[in-house]
This record gives C-alpha cells, structure tokens and sequence, in this order.
C-alpha cells in the first residue's frame, strides 16, 4: 500500500495551509511511503510523471484545504 504524507498548519491569521517548506526539511527521502518495502519516496519522479499519482492526491488536498477554511470564516 501506498501512503501519501503531509505536513499541514494551522493558524487564525492563516487558517490551514499545506507546509511544504517543512515537508522539505522533515520528509528528505520523500513524502510518498511505501508499506510493503517500508521505504520513503518523491512523489515527482520528474518528466511530468508523479508516483502513485501524487499530483492528483495533491490537487484533492488543496480542495479539503480550500473547503476549511471557507467553513472557518
């Protein structure tokens, strides 16, 4: 199975945002876990291609992330 992972924050000035700043810094072998290997990967493999796709899983954040915060106003 594969385990798509994300650092999401939280502040009344901001509301909730999608940190990838601190994906970056936390998650360097890459945000993507794989639980039968039990290893770490980059969701963008590069040339256009996302693994297990990660660009789609990304979009549907954003949408939930777009959604709280309009419920928060």
């Amino acid at each position: 199975m594969i385990e798509h992972h994300f650092i999401i924050t939280y502040s009344k000035e901001r509301g909730w945002e999608w940190d990838t700043d601190s994906e970056a810094s936390r998650y360097q072998e890459g945000t993507v876990w794989d639980t039968e290997s039990e290893s770490w990967s980059m969701g963008y493999l590069g040339d256009g291609e996302y693994l297990d796709d990660d660009d789609l899983v990304g979009e549907q954040l954003g949408t939930i992330l777009e959604i709280a915060n309009s419920a928060s106003k």
